[in-house]
């Protein structure tokens, strides 16, 4: 591991408190990205596939499961682009929760990274109130459900990590 950080700093007391809807839902959503990325700083591509109790959830699955969900909600549905899905596999639908043996957390991280960049320059140029090219279940979507939704697939999701990291190290914390 390379003693550089993966995760560059990121500052709560810049929290858009009086901010408009898209301020606060933006910064919370950066918030829960960072938080996630900051649960893998540091710990090996081994360490990375730890499990606990009966679950085969990991902290690459959850890395993994997160790029695909960006491109998913800010690729296929905003966009209505039609690319394959990260880590596709019509025999394992779960394929992002299921990392072979040559995948590693370096490569999931800058899949994440590149997609929250995608992410970034769409949401900083488009209104809440836009919709979506793309649907889902047949209904349209505007970037404010999208938006939302995300930040609570990943408050959910660094519920999970921390569990996982603290198991690994003992680390603790958002």
């Amino acid at each position: 591991m390379s003693d550089t950080p993966m995760v560059p700093p990121f500052d709560p007391e810049t929290a858009p408190y009086d901010g408009d809807e898209a301020a606060v839902v933006s910064w919370l959503l950066d918030y829960h990205r960072h938080v996630l990325l900051r649960k893998v700083d540091g710990i090996t591509d081994t360490q990375a596939r730890a499990t606990i109790a009966a679950s085969d959830l990991t902290l690459l699955g959850l890395i993994r499961h997160l790029a695909v969900v960006e491109q998913y909600w800010f690729g296929d549905v905003f966009l209505g682009s039609d690319e394959p899905s990260h880590w596709d596999d019509p025999d394992d639908r779960d394929r992002d929760f299921h990392p072979l043996a040559h995948d590693t957390l370096a490569d999931a991280v800058a899949t994440l990274r590149s997609e929250i960049d995608r992410a970034r320059q769409i949401t900083s140029s488009t209104s809440f109130d836009a919709m979506a090219v793309g649907r889902r279940e047949d209904r349209p979507v505007r970037l404010r459900w999208i938006m939302v939704h995300l930040v609570e697939e990943y408050a959910r999701h660094c519920g999970h990590a921390d569990l996982l990291r603290q198991s690994i190290d003992g680390v603790t914390g958002d």
